[in-house]
């Protein structure tokens, strides 16, 4: 599958636009913060991991698949067990920013690897013990699914685990939002991606899929993978979430290991 539109020359919002300065950082921890729920929720998620525990003993290396400007991969490298974070994106222009969300993080030089690649490339060097798809999932076409969880099971170590998270998955009640927005929306429906053969056609844009739970959890098993699904309390976008995310939308994190 080709890479999305909005990953080739992407044009990013402005909290994701860190640079050198102290208020480019401001704006982006307020994204992440106060705006959103994205990182107490990935917090949440690597507190429940536990990576001091025995199972993780010698140390943690880390693939972050889809990390965008790498305030993920941050947060893993200043984990004191974690020994290495490898930071996977397809866009040149959010990896541009991320060398100075690693320096406003204070991560320790050379312990985050910067590599520009994909779900089907990922081009990682080495055995992982952890690898995490932060918002990433559901921009992965249906057709790369069975590449992407290949090359998973091959960078994992025997043990290893993967973390999804800052993902959703819809309701049947999502469904009918989706028809009234095909409804008002008519005129510009192919625009927007919308088809009344099927409402939850994925953004030819950006790539963003809508499954649901059991679409999921299928995925998960059919691609050799035990899972565990926690969900989370409340909206991922907190400040003005739509409502048919209110309505329809359902935030959870989700820890996997190979059967």
């Amino acid at each position: 599958m080709e890479l999305p539109e909005r990953y080739i020359e992407e044009k990013l919002g402005d909290h994701w636009q860190v640079e050198e300065t102290e208020e480019s950082f401001k704006r982006l921890m307020h994204h992440l913060e106060v705006k959103t729920n994205f990182k107490p929720y990935f917090e949440e998620a690597i507190d429940r991991l536990d990576l001091g525990s025995d199972k993780f003993k010698d140390g943690v290396i880390v693939a972050d698949i889809g990390a965008g400007v790498c305030w993920t991969s941050a947060i893993l490298a200043n984990h004191p067990y974690v020994k290495h974070v490898y930071a996977v994106d397809p866009s040149e222009e959010r990896l541009k920013h991320a060398k100075y969300v690693l320096k406003h993080f204070k991560v320790p030089e050379g312990k985050v690897t910067l590599i520009k690649g994909t779900f089907t490339e990922p081009k990682i060097p080495e055995k992982v013990n952890l690898l995490l798809l932060c918002g990433a999932l559901h921009h992965c076409y249906d057709e790369d699914i069975p590449n992407l969880f290949s090359n998973i099971r091959s960078l994992l170590v025997k043990d290893g685990i993967v973390l999804i998270a800052s993902e959703h998955y819809v309701t049947p009640l999502w469904l009918v939002t989706r028809f009234l927005s095909y409804v008002k929306n008519f005129r510009n429906r192919q625009e927007m991606g919308l088809s009344i053969t099927n409402l939850r056609a994925p953004r030819s844009f950006c790539g963003e899929h809508w499954r649901i739970r059991k679409e999921l959890l299928h995925i998960f098993n059919s691609q050799g993978f035990k899972s565990r699904l926690f969900i989370h309390n409340g909206d991922l976008c907190k400040d003005k979430p739509h409502l048919y995310q209110r309505v329809g939308w359902k935030y959870y994190y989700a820890f996997l290991d190979k059967v």
